[in-house]
């Protein structure tokens, strides 16, 4: 806090005129001599705290939580005080939440007390809230980020709020501003001056579910499975086929006697039985062969015979 010296001039005899000042004078006496009184007192400067911007947009608990925190606690914090809910869909509220995130992470990498994290991200927010609600131009905002850190390390020369910073200090803010804001602060406006493209996205799901109780299907469940599932461990399976009768197999032993008794059969004839089976053969094969040459030899010899008649009546 600083303090103000009130000094108070007073004396007895006549009053004389007081300057403009809060320094009142008295004379009299002898000789016009004018005896002087210096009363020093301390006083409390309650605007001091007021003009302040320690604790304006962050409160001594935010920032205290904050400082005890990792990156990912701070974005979730920030994203509850700011009311940040849709960054994950609103490009303004993601660049937002990533810029009030990345300026809180360095001040605490800086070592910042917590009235100097406060002041600082007091002056993050006025910068960006000029971006997003004044549409500053570049030149306009640079000259208020100048104004906030003006008579910082100059004596007699009250400051706007920041007194709490030194000069190493404002140098490292201000090359942060520089490189985090202004650098990109096209970016930023054109951001903030424009509406986001609105994109909907539908997909369609297919869900399988189980067809009333009647077999070979169960009652609905609460869940739709697939018809694989259901087909592996739900339904029913079908029932085992009866196995078809194999055909009887001659059987090999049978084959082997059987061909052995006709092997002895055949032994036991004699070259007249031979014969007689070779005649009896052929004379069934070749007697048909033999009444239909005799049929046809005789159709031929009918129509040589009539054309022999027709031959002599010619003659005739």
């Amino acid at each position: 806090m600083a303090s103000k010296s009130q000094l108070k001039l007073s004396g007895k005899g006549s009053k004389s005129g007081g300057s403009s000042s809060n320094l009142s004078a008295s004379s009299g006496g002898k000789g016009g001599r004018k005896r002087v009184t210096l009363e020093q007192t301390e006083v409390l400067d309650d605007e001091d705290e007021k003009d302040s911007l320690a604790f304006k947009v962050l409160t001594v608990e935010q920032t205290n939580s904050l400082m005890g925190s990792n990156v990912l606690q701070m974005q979730e914090q920030l994203k509850e005080i700011f009311s940040l809910c849709n960054y994950t869909i609103d490009l303004t509220e993601a660049a937002t939440l990533d810029y009030y995130t990345a300026a809180v992470y360095w001040g605490v990498q800086q070592k910042f007390t917590a009235q100097q994290l406060s002041g600082f991200f007091t002056v993050v927010h006025m910068l960006l809230g000029n971006v997003k609600d004044k549409h500053m131009s570049l030149v306009e905002n640079m000259v208020e980020f100048n104004k906030l850190f003006a008579g910082i390390g100059i004596e007699d020369v009250k400051s706007t709020g920041l007194d709490f910073f030194d000069l190493p200090s404002v140098k490292s803010i201000t090359q942060y501003m520089y490189s985090s804001l202004f650098q990109h602060y096209r970016l930023f406006l054109y951001m903030f001056t424009h509406s986001q493209a609105e994109e909907i996205i539908g997909t369609d799901l297919e869900v399988e579910v189980a067809k009333s109780a009647s077999l070979p299907h169960p009652p609905p469940l609460e869940e739709g499975v697939t018809e694989e599932m259901h087909s592996l461990y739900i339904a029913t399976p079908p029932p085992t086929p009866t196995p078809e009768p194999e055909e009887e197999k001659p059987d090999a032993a049978q084959e082997l006697e059987d061909q052995v008794s006709q092997s002895d059969l055949f032994s036991q004839l004699t070259a007249n039985d031979v014969r007689e089976v070779i005649e009896s053969v052929t004379r069934e094969m070749l007697g048909s062969l033999q009444t239909e040459i005799g049929m046809k030899l005789q159709d031929k010899e009918a129509q040589i015979i009539q054309r022999i008649n027709k031959i002599h009546r010619v003659a005739e």
